[in-house]
């Protein structure tokens, strides 16, 4: 990505599902609004870091870079929420995802959470799971098994059939 045309492509072919990704991390559309615009700044002050071509090479990039901002969204929220009492928060649009879902996502660890949805939602491989985080497939793959296990038990729990 050198030209400006470049990043409007990318922001063409990625918006959409990134905002279903960050929209399912973070709970919250317009967080994941602010996630994905904060996501394609850093992909054009940074372009210089993405390495080799490709579809997958870019993709993965972007989805780290979502990753990585979607965290740091979580934990200003966090230290934001031990300073003051939570205020009532409107239930995000559905992409696709029921509220029981969303609910026992939240209480995974935020790698399995995004792991789940970048398998489940946007049917990234685990190759370019690896890539994204920086992780051997292997590990990744035994952490979304058990993710969707916990998943699995959790919905039980709450009278759903997975």
């Amino acid at each position: 990505m050198q030209t400006e045309q470049d990043l409007e492509k990318l922001v063409r072919a990625y918006t959409a599902p990134l905002l279903r990704y960050c929209t399912a991390l973070l709970g919250s559309a317009q967080d994941a609004q602010d996630a994905v615009q904060t996501t394609f700044v850093k992909a054009w002050l940074h372009r210089g870091s993405l390495r080799g071509g490709g579809q997958d090479n870019e993709r993965a990039w972007l989805y780290r870079i979502a990753y990585r901002t979607a965290l740091d969204m979580l934990r200003a929220a966090k230290r934001a929420e031990q300073r003051q009492p939570p205020a009532p928060q409107a239930p995000p649009p559905d992409p696709g995802i029921t509220e029981e879902l969303r609910a026992a996502l939240r209480t995974l660890d935020p790698l399995d959470r995004a792991l789940v949805l970048e398998r489940v939602l946007d049917g990234l491989d685990y190759a370019a799971l690896a890539r994204i985080h920086r992780r051997p497939a292997a590990y990744l793959r035994t952490r979304y098994h058990r993710a969707k296990r916990r998943l699995a038990q959790l919905l039980q729990e709450g009278g759903i059939t997975p």
